[in-house]
């Protein structure tokens, strides 16, 4: 008799236990008539009433928080439930005491550690603030949209936070690359960031490619092309600085970094972009796969001063089929309607020949230029592209009158 009351005992918990663990997620009252114990249903109900607004809520958020380190004092994030409803009940400075303890007991508690980093946002103890952020998004760096407003607001704050956040961005934590793409699109002062980036930039921890990208987008996107320049200069390997040209890399011998000032092949369907190597030299490679490509994905920026040039290659076409064809254009950077030259357009097969094209860079408006590879696209059909075509020895020279 007491075998089967034991085997009933047990069935009965079990039964108390799943429909609980049912009811959880979506109704924890529920669920806590079920089973009056289950720490996940304390979590969750302590969860839905911090979400609404009122002392009522927030008196119910404690309770269940209460509850919860009653039943498992080490449940995971229970102490930081219980910091943020007495949070919301209006005391801080009790809030603080148990939120600074559930973060120091676990280090990945998110909620303790967003609570800390806005109540040190809220009372200017902006130091405090910075280890915080690096707790937020080391844990998940998808929060890098969310806070790249308040980063903005640090950085606004003076010299001596920025100097310690470019310390926090000198340890090359994993996000960085997430926050600097966020602050690069949204610092309104391009000042702060150029600052930024010059640190890094003579730091240990320089700034990776694809970091440079986004800064350079930045200056560009606000004109500063000779802030760009530089700061591509410093980031190039020193080796390279006395081959630079004209036209940098012009016989692709170096590998295409895809930044501005050297070549950049924007990916894009229908059509692949390549360096081919043969045994006599290094190619630009552009196949088409007979898709419709309006085609403008090869592109290099030029700091060309004011004066007459010319843009010089050779190239090949292999059953190039487009009703107009490929060319190469020079325009200027600030007004891309307005074009310096163009090479002629090439298409169906043409054996390897050489072209050659001179052109003059006014003396404002214009400091800066684009020389493109593109397909010249009046309506839909101008974009069906099929084929291949093929350049080397790309050249800028100054033409002496």
């Amino acid at each position: 008799m007491a075998f089967f009351l034991v085997i009933c005992f047990l069935a009965w918990r079990i039964i108390c236990h799943a429909a609980s663990a049912l009811l959880t997620p979506h109704d924890p009252r529920a669920a806590l008539a079920w089973d009056a114990v289950d720490p996940a249903a304390f979590t969750n109900l302590a969860q839905d009433e911090l979400a609404k607004t009122g002392d009522a809520h927030s008196r119910l958020a404690k309770d269940a928080a209460a509850r919860l380190l009653a039943v498992d004092p080490l449940a995971p994030g229970a102490l930081s439930l219980y910091g943020k409803a007495i949070a919301q009940l209006g005391d801080a400075a009790r809030a603080d005491k148990i939120l600074r303890v559930a973060a120091a007991h676990l280090p990945i508690d998110l909620v303790a550690h967003a609570w800390l980093y806005d109540r040190a946002l809220e009372t200017g103890r902006l130091f405090e603030a910075l280890p915080e952020l690096d707790m937020l998004l080391r844990a998940r760096p998808s929060l890098a949209p969310r806070l790249a407003p308040s980063v903005q607001a640090l950085l606004e704050a003076g010299d001596a936070v920025e100097v310690r956040f470019f310390r926090l961005l000198a340890t090359a934590p994993p996000w960085r690359a997430a926050l600097l793409a966020q602050l690069a699109e949204r610092l309104q002062n391009p000042n702060a960031l150029i600052r930024l980036f010059g640190r890094l930039q003579a730091s240990t921890a320089r700034p990776s490619t694809d970091e440079m990208g986004l800064y350079l987008a930045r200056l560009l996107r606000d004109g500063l092309y000779d802030e760009a320049y530089s700061a591509w200069l410093v980031h190039l390997p020193p080796d390279r600085l006395s081959r630079l040209g004209l036209l940098y890399n012009g016989r692709f011998q170096f590998p295409v970094s895809n930044l501005p000032f050297d070549w950049m092949f924007t990916p894009v369907s229908g059509a692949s972009i390549a360096v081919a190597e043969d045994e006599e030299r290094k190619s630009l490679s552009v196949e088409f796969y007979g898709a419709r490509v309006a085609f403008a994905n090869v592109s290099h920026l030029l700091m060309l001063a004011p004066g007459r040039y010319s843009f010089s290659g050779a190239g090949e076409t292999d059953d190039l089929e487009n009703e107009l064809g490929l060319r190469w254009r020079i325009y200027c950077a600030p007004k891309p309607s307005e074009t310096l030259a163009t090479t002629q357009l090439w298409k169906n097969t043409i054996p390897l020949r050489a072209f050659r094209i001179e052109f003059s860079v006014p003396n404002s408006g214009c400091e800066a230029q684009w020389l493109k590879l593109e397909i010249p696209v009046r309506v839909a059909l101008d974009a069906d592209v099929s084929g291949s075509a093929r350049y080397v020895n790309l050249a800028i020279e100054s033409v002496v009158k």
